[in-house]
């Protein structure tokens, strides 16, 4: 009898602290680019899909932790007209990104975001010309990401989001010597995906706007 008080003094706490959790789903569409490989502008479309679980500190204060498959790369049209050999390009990534985000919610119903991502890498395809062209500089397969967004709940569960996705770490490994094509950012020279990113996500409880 002790014993179950004394576990129902400890667990009383965690269960109401447990009704400011939330979940739900989310999915939606991306258009990227990869700064440092000489192909400009967000011409790669991908998509991304997963879940997430929310904990609500204060009225306006919330955190966010996500797991999701998620596309990014690069991606150049052939030019035929050009006159000289100018091949199409794709850089496909395949990633599932574990973004843990600060949410603040303003207006009642709109929130802005932010904070890191990890990118566990899956797999990547090159083409060159519509063939494979396997590089000779794998991709890391852990990288760091980091986040701005901001959202707005068009029903008490349904949220719409436009995020800013950009690598903190370099996508690839050091390269010896280091192509000229190479971005220096932060602290180092390399490749770095750059994303927008728009979604949709559903709560499976009622915001409380």
């Amino acid at each position: 009898m002790q014993k179950l008080l004394f576990c129902l003094f400890f667990l009383l706490p965690l269960m109401g602290f447990t009704q400011k959790f939330n979940g739900g789903i989310l999915a939606g569409g991306n258009v990227s680019q990869v700064d440092g490989d000489n192909y400009e502008g967000y011409h790669k479309v991908g998509w991304q899909a997963g879940a997430f679980v929310s904990l609500r500190v204060s009225k306006h204060s919330s955190f966010q932790l996500e797991m999701e498959y998620f596309q990014k790369g690069s991606r150049r049209a052939s030019n035929p007209d050009s006159g000289s050999a100018d091949y199409s390009f794709l850089m496909r990534i395949h990633y599932i990104e574990i973004p843990f985000l600060y949410q603040y919610t303003f207006a009642k119903r709109f929130q802005a975001e932010a904070g890191p991502a990890v990118d566990i890498l899956l797999g990547s395809l090159e083409e060159s010309g519509g063939q494979p062209s396997p590089s000779t500089v794998p991709f890391r397969p852990v990288t760091l990401s980091g986040i701005l967004g901001i959202a707005c709940y068009i029903t008490p569960n349904l949220k719409a989001g436009l995020r800013f996705n950009y690598s903190l770490l370099s996508i690839r490994q050091p390269a010896d010597p280091e192509p000229p094509s190479y971005r220096y950012i932060l602290f180092e020279k390399g490749q770095y995906n750059n994303v927008l990113s728009l979604t949709l996500s559903w709560d499976f409880r009622k915001f409380e706007f």
